[in-house]
């Protein structure tokens, strides 16, 4: 099994230092690239979310990040001490007619779980923690 922990402030200029380490992380583990990408739009995409909504004040939280790979699977835990929330209880967003009349964001969650094969979601004391799996991919 092949681990890694990070930390990172809970803004926006930390993410593409998370991305890099998951590059890195997969190319430590001679992990398929197309593995590798699809983790990092999910990671990108929950972690944005956090930056955005998990914290009153801009900058003020950390983000951990623990990345792992055992038994053929590929797998992202986020956790932060922002307000309690758990992406998977929202609802679909009507995305059907022109796309002037659509309301703004929403879909992000069902981006995540498509692109994933797990995403589970716990509040464990004061930290919202998801959990992002993917199996490898052969190239």
């Amino acid at each position: 099994m092949a681990r890694s922990h990070f930390q990172i402030l809970a803004a926006q200029r930390e993410l593409a230092r998370v991305l890099g380490s998951v590059e890195t992380f997969c190319a430590a583990n001679k992990l398929p690239e197309a593995t590798c990408n699809l983790m990092n739009l999910a990671l990108d995409e929950v972690l944005s979310n956090i930056v955005k909504y998990a914290y009153d004040s801009p900058d003020t939280g950390t983000i951990d990040v623990e990345l792992t790979y055992s038994n053929n699977e590929l797998m992202a835990s986020v956790e932060d001490r922002g307000i309690a929330f758990d992406p998977l209880t929202l609802q679909m967003p009507a995305n059907t007619g022109p796309l002037r009349n659509r309301k703004e964001g929403g879909l992000g969650i069902f981006f995540v779980k498509r692109l994933m094969d797990s995403v589970v979601y716990e509040r464990v004391g004061d930290r919202n923690k998801v959990t992002l799996t993917i199996k490898v991919l052969s190239e």
